[in-house]
């Protein structure tokens, strides 16, 4: 009887799209909440413990839904025992890949849209974070590889699977990336339309590589350096910019 609950819960399609958007939503409320509501800027507090809650809660719930709800084993999140070392660097690589990709790109976007007004404020935040060593190793540690990264790359993973186990084959599966891409690149249009565009390419591209390979250890990884070498990019910019003469 419980092999049968297992099985008819992994393919059952009302299931499977409702544990999307049980993923999906929340990312949609905050995402509406923070960048399109609210009209200031977060404090230092909102800026570490935001990420790390909002994105700890979501990996527990996205675990719930898998492993409760749908039944389903860690190895189809591409969470695998084996292969540690070898995601580390494949996802090193990745991340130079995308930093690269996004130095080619940068360019073309700018000149097709107008450049954003810088904020002040998030100016002014980094800079107060970038001189304390402590909340930059926040920052860096935890913030981008579990409030970011993880989180992330797990959600992406997640409701790829659970559409992908309603509308299979090539076909199915590439419409499912586009559509979790699109998602990806207009939870980021606070950046702008280039980042839109920019982020949304990529992340066909993450999806891609976990259909192509069902790792996500390498995607988490891969994150967490772009993430953290844009970080360091814009500290040592703002505290530039900040020196006196």
């Amino acid at each position: 009887m419980k092999t049968q609950i297992v099985r008819s819960s992994r393919h059952n399609p009302a299931i499977q799209i409702s544990a999307a958007f049980a993923a999906i939503i929340p990312m949609a409320l905050l995402t509406t909440w923070f960048y399109l509501l609210r009209d200031s800027a977060p404090d230092q507090s909102e800026f570490f413990l935001g990420p790390l809650l909002f994105g700890g809660g979501m990996i527990f719930w996205l675990l719930y839904l898998h492993i409760v709800i749908c039944h389903d084993g860690l190895q189809s999140l591409g969470l695998r025992v084996d292969g540690i070392l070898k995601d580390i660097l494949t996802g090193i690589g990745l991340g130079i890949g995308f930093l690269c990709l996004r130095a080619l790109m940068q360019p073309l976007l700018i000149g097709m849209f107008a450049a954003r007004p810088v904020n002040t404020e998030i100016i002014q935040l980094i800079h107060s974070v970038s001189s304390n060593f402590w909340l930059l190793a926040l920052w860096l540690g935890p913030v981008v590889w579990i409030g970011i990264a993880g989180f992330e790359e797990l959600w992406r993973v997640f409701v790829l699977r659970r559409l992908w186990n309603v509308f299979d084959g090539p076909r199915g599966r590439w419409l499912v990336i586009m559509f979790v891409s699109t998602l990806v690149g207009i939870a980021h249009a606070y950046q702008g339309p280039a980042a839109i565009i920019s982020i949304g390419f990529k992340s066909v591209l993450m999806a891609w590589f976990f259909m192509a390979t069902g790792r996500t250890r390498a995607l988490i990884v891969s994150h967490a350096v772009y993430d953290s070498v844009q970080i360091v990019m814009a500290v040592v910019e703002i505290r530039n910019a900040f020196q006196p003469g």
